[in-house]
């Protein structure tokens, strides 16, 4: 019993990254080995193999009294698939807003079926009243970015396809809201940016706008000296990432790189709103700061929901920061999202 006990706990703390601040917040030299930290083990070819027990998944649900879900094929090639969470409220809900989203997990682990995420997911599918397409985008270092953001934008246009019968007789595709957490927040950022360039190739589906929760952005030097250790497991993550022989400092790392892309104008003259929820005791909180008030500079009409205390992951973790998020949503979006 003590041992699931404990195995449950650091489930947790992985799938929230709580673990990453409290452990290193705490160590002392030498870093503790990343692979062991994050239960996973280095290959000869590059690749990494995470150890299953520490990553469990679990099965759409199909009978709940908060939300149904399914997988459905995305790119039988890549062997990306999307899970739909449909609001288990009414048979006669029709024409519901749709949030394309992107899970945490620092590019390299978790997925869309872990239990917290997918737990999360029913719930914003029920309290927003919205059709959740969730995507199992491929990871790193196996895939490196631009992977995770070509799937992301894939899902985008198999939802503008409008075959599945969920989207075709539920979701309103122009009604659509991207959504990421953590590294989904990075994902859903610079998948928007490419989709402000592919409006009439998107139509009818219709973005309005970006929700980025606790964004995993960073530069070339954040708060190396304040946070010694804990930067290094950053980095460790990036690097897995990254392209090969990529800087830290570009532009899918750090969104102020170069001055920012070009396509915030875009962004900017289609009305697309950017919510930006965090809360100060995460650990890369000073960035997502520095983040909106560019975006800010820049003319962008971005919102922000910044909260005292908590730690990374907190809205996918407790349930009272994640209704807050919920009414953030509702009002950033309520010409598109009704209650």
């Amino acid at each position: 019993m003590k041992k699931l006990t404990k195995l449950l706990a650091l489930l947790f703390l992985i799938t929230s990254f709580v673990s990453i601040q409290i452990s290193l917040s705490n160590a002392q030299p030498p870093l503790i080995d990343p692979y062991s930290f994050f239960h996973i083990i280095p290959n000869p070819d590059g690749s990494i193999t995470r150890i299953k027990e520490f990553y469990p998944t679990v099965p759409p649900n199909t009978s709940s009294t908060i939300a149904f879900s399914r997988d459905v094929p995305l790119d039988p090639v890549k062997k990306t698939w999307v899970r739909l969470y449909l609001p288990n409220k009414s048979e006669h809900d029709f024409n519901l807003p749709i949030i394309v989203f992107a899970h945490g997990g620092g590019f390299i682990i978790l997925s869309t079926a872990t239990p917290s995420v997918d737990s999360f997911l029913s719930n914003t599918a029920n309290k927003l009243n919205v059709l959740v397409v969730s995507v199992e985008y491929r990871l790193a270092p196996e895939h490196r970015l631009p992977a995770a953001y070509d799937d992301v934008l894939d899902a985008l246009y198999w939802v503008k396809e409008n075959k599945d019968e969920w989207v075709s007789n539920y979701g309103d595709a122009s009604r659509c809201i991207l959504m990421g957490e953590s590294v989904g927040g990075n994902i859903a950022y610079n998948v928007g940016l490419r989709a402000s360039v592919l409006t009439r190739e998107l139509q009818p589906l219709v973005i309005r706008g970006l929700v980025l929760i606790q964004p995993f952005f960073g530069g070339s030097n954040p708060n190396r000296v304040k946070y010694g250790n804990l930067q290094k497991m950053i980095d460790f993550l990036w690097h897995l990432s990254l392209p090969l022989g990529a800087n830290l400092n570009n532009p899918y790392f750090n969104p102020m790189f170069g001055g920012g892309s070009r396509n915030l104008d875009n962004i900017k003259s289609l009305g697309w709103r950017i919510a930006i929820a965090g809360c100060d005791g995460d650990f890369i909180f000073d960035r997502q700061v520095e983040v909106f008030e560019f975006f800010k500079k820049q003319g962008v009409n971005v919102i922000r929901n910044f909260g005292k205390g908590f730690y990374h992951g907190v809205f996918i973790g407790n349930s009272t920061k994640a209704q807050e998020l919920y009414q953030f949503v509702r009002n950033v979006f309520s010409p598109y999202i009704t209650w």
